[in-house]
């Protein structure tokens, strides 16, 4: 019995641990991202892609995957290098240069489904 016991903290500690290491990465890769920006041309061009791409989502609901973490609320403005969502808890102010991903939150029952990060 006492061994079972061992080995579930073990394999625990190694969960634990590859969380841990999973997280740091993804880190250093927001960073890296950082660091090695693009030169200023190509970043407008991309910057002026996503805004037209989140003029598509105005007055929804969406989540926001970002280079560390993730944002989300409804679509209020659309400015020329940020993006203004309100939610719950207030006002939030996303800089899309930092942007990967945008989704429209799914709704079932009239409820909102939880979204785990991909």
């Amino acid at each position: 019995m006492q061994n079972t016991w061992y080995i579930w903290m073990v394999v625990l500690a190694w969960i634990f641990l590859l969380y841990l290491l999973r997280k740091r990465r993804r880190k250093s890769a927001a960073i890296r991202h950082v660091k090695n920006r693009k030169n200023s041309k190509q970043r407008r061009k991309d910057i002026a892609i996503m805004k037209e791409l989140l003029s598509r989502f105005m007055e929804k609901d969406v989540y926001i995957k970002l280079l560390d973490g993730h944002a989300d609320g409804v679509v209020k403005e659309v400015s020329d290098n940020g993006v203004v969502l309100e939610n719950k808890d207030g006002l939030q102010i996303v800089n899309l240069e930092y942007v990967l991903k945008v989704r429209e939150y799914p709704y079932k029952n009239g409820k909102r489904v939880l979204i785990l990060d991909e």
